[in-house]
């Protein structure tokens, strides 16, 4: 049985990480936004890291960083993904992404010190702004890669006036709409990304490695009352069409809906209504408009069918109940991924050789692989996160449990290396 310390060094993975973190806003770690000045300076830092690694750099048009370390052979030669993300979301954490990106790094330091040419070429990305931003959409690189940023999204402009599409540009990508999924998908062998959990399942079950099983559809409604304005003085209980009320009824409906959904599937499923504004929002004025937004996480299309149609009864109650008119209106939404049973068991026999043990779990989060997984064969390791806080400084995981995971990442190239049909297939 191998040992993980043979394939990883933690202390290099350690000391990329406080680098990576060094990039930040100094009075608000760790945030390091998408197209911000420490974003550029991540950026820049990592490309130096892939370059000193033997690496082949390149952004992609949807502004994705690549890194490629070349096959044996003769081209057109198949392809192996591996990566993750360097963005923040706002006071984040210094591992969600940092973690996937130091670790596909660790792939190419083991291939290199033991001089290792693969049959096939091997990509290791910083897909761009995974995190949700102020235009509206995450995943913007592996979005792009799958055939999905849209003119409309390109041409969105932030509060300060920067357009989406011309920021894409700004760091070397084409800032265009996506043709299609990438021209190369047929040659794609797989994809693999290493994550933190974000949840608390692996540390409470003392398991070193999660094995996703399925990346969670994301949904998001925005759900609109209209009521009527009034002075809160004047206005008599009985006669009022009071916003905020109806929109507190649905907020906890929202809760106990989705609870109850949870329970009798048996899959991972949560809503979340977190922003809510109330017009005209005065202490004195009754509340005569609540624009809400709902997001949706579910496992299984069928909870999440049946949540819409409990939903949209509930919004008749309540719309009869409280005297309000209210609409729901879905605003994005990406369907439930599910993850290659082929990658998934070639992580498991890896883990197992490497002596660690391993569990079957469902990620709650968004990741870049959903969307590569539309084009390609895909899969994802989940390592421990401390209390499964994430998204916010006090996010933790040890270098050790990066290395770990990166380890069985460095085996399952082989292992993909070793079963490589001369076409370069499995």
């Amino acid at each position: 049985m191998d040992d993980y310390l043979t394939y990883t060094k933690p202390d290099r993975i350690a000391a990329g990480v406080d680098q990576l973190a060094a990039f930040t806003e100094p009075d608000r770690p760790y945030t390091r936004l998408v197209f911000s000045a420490e974003f550029d300076a991540g950026r820049r830092w990592l490309e130096d890291q892939f370059s000193a690694a033997g690496l082949v750099c390149n952004i992609d048009a949807g502004g994705s960083l690549i890194g490629i370390r070349a096959g044996a052979g003769a081209e057109p030669r198949a392809k192996l993904i591996i990566g993750s993300h360097i963005d923040t979301v706002p006071a984040g954490g210094r591992f969600d992404g940092i973690a996937g990106v130091l670790a596909a790094l660790e792939i190419v330091h083991y291939l290199n010190e033991h001089d290792i040419t693969l049959p096939f070429d091997l990509e290791i990305v910083d897909f761009l702004g995974e995190e949700l931003n102020v235009w509206g959409t995450s995943c913007l690189g592996s979005r792009h890669m799958a055939g999905l940023i849209t003119a409309e999204m390109l041409g969105r402009k932030d509060q300060d006036g920067r357009c989406l599409g011309a920021e894409i540009a700004r760091i070397g990508g084409s800032g265009k709409p996506s043709a299609g999924v990438r021209g190369d998908a047929d040659r794609i062998l797989g994809c693999f990304e290493l994550h933190i959990e974000q949840a608390k399942t692996l540390q409470s079950m003392l398991v070193d490695i999660g094995l996703v099983t399925e990346i969670p559809s994301i949904y998001r409604y925005g759900i609109t009352v209209t009521g009527q304005a009034g002075h809160s003085g004047t206005t008599v209980m009985d006669g009022r069409r009071d916003a905020a009320v109806a929109a507190a009824d649905i907020i906890t409906a929202v809760s106990d809906l989705a609870g109850r959904i949870e329970a009798e599937d048996n899959r991972h499923f949560v809503a979340t209504i977190g922003k809510i504004d109330i017009f005209p929002n005065g202490a004195a004025i009754v509340p005569g408009r609540a624009e809400m937004t709902l997001d949706l996480r579910a496992a299984s299309d069928r909870s999440r069918l049946r949540f819409e149609a409990a939903l949209d009864k509930l919004i008749k109650q309540t719309s009869m109940t409280r005297n309000c008119q209210i609409s729901r209106d879905q605003l994005a939404g990406a369907a439930v991924a599910p993850m290659d049973k082929k990658l998934i068991s070639i992580l498991a026999d890896q883990s197992a050789r490497l002596g660690l043990g391993t569990m079957p779990i469902s990620s709650g989060a968004g990741h870049d692989t959903a969307h590569l997984s539309r084009f390609a064969r895909a899969a994802m390791l989940f390592i421990p996160c401390q209390d499964g806080l994430s998204h916010c400084p006090e996010e933790f995981t040890s270098a050790d449990s990066i290395a770990r995971g990166a380890a069985v990442l460095v085996r399952s190239v082989l292992a993909l290396a070793e079963q490589s049909a001369p076409k370069g297939l499995i």
